[in-house]
């Protein structure tokens, strides 16, 4: 028996729960859009989150998810993460992967207690959004 399913939603009202599972907190009033899709196949998992972007909002995630490692737009390892982004031929069609307009990404990695698991977190300023995938599995 093979275990597959995945979830969407555009529903902010519907998306409040998921937004304070990920972060500790209720989104504010700020956050006027939340987008997410999270699905699983066997012994794997795969979230992606987009939600309206408020430097406050992001201060707080960054506080409770810390310790984040940076990586800036010129990096190596940047580039390294769009790669392994671009791999997930399954993402929805508003998740958009880091771009020109993505200053930094915050990540880690082997955070949640699986055998693999990584965390990548960044904001677009042209379509000021940002963005979240996490993926783990055993």
């Amino acid at each position: 028996m093979s275990y597959n399913c995945a979830y969407e939603s555009q529903k902010r009202e519907k998306l409040e729960p998921s937004f304070e599972d990920n972060f500790g907190f209720e989104p504010p009033e700020s956050i006027k859009e939340i987008k997410v899709k999270n699905r699983g196949y066997f012994d794997f998992e795969v979230h992606y989150m987009s939600f309206t972007y408020d430097s406050n909002v992001l201060e707080k995630i960054i506080e409770h998810d810390k310790p984040l490692n940076i990586t800036e737009n010129n990096n190596v390892k940047f580039r390294i993460i769009i790669e392994e982004l671009e791999k997930d031929a399954s993402s929805p069609s508003w998740f958009d992967l880091p771009n020109k307009n993505v200053d930094r990404i915050y990540y880690k990695n082997d955070f949640l207690d699986h055998t693999f698991s990584e965390y990548y977190l960044w904001t677009n300023k042209e379509t000021e959004m940002t963005y979240l995938y996490v993926h783990f599995f055993d």
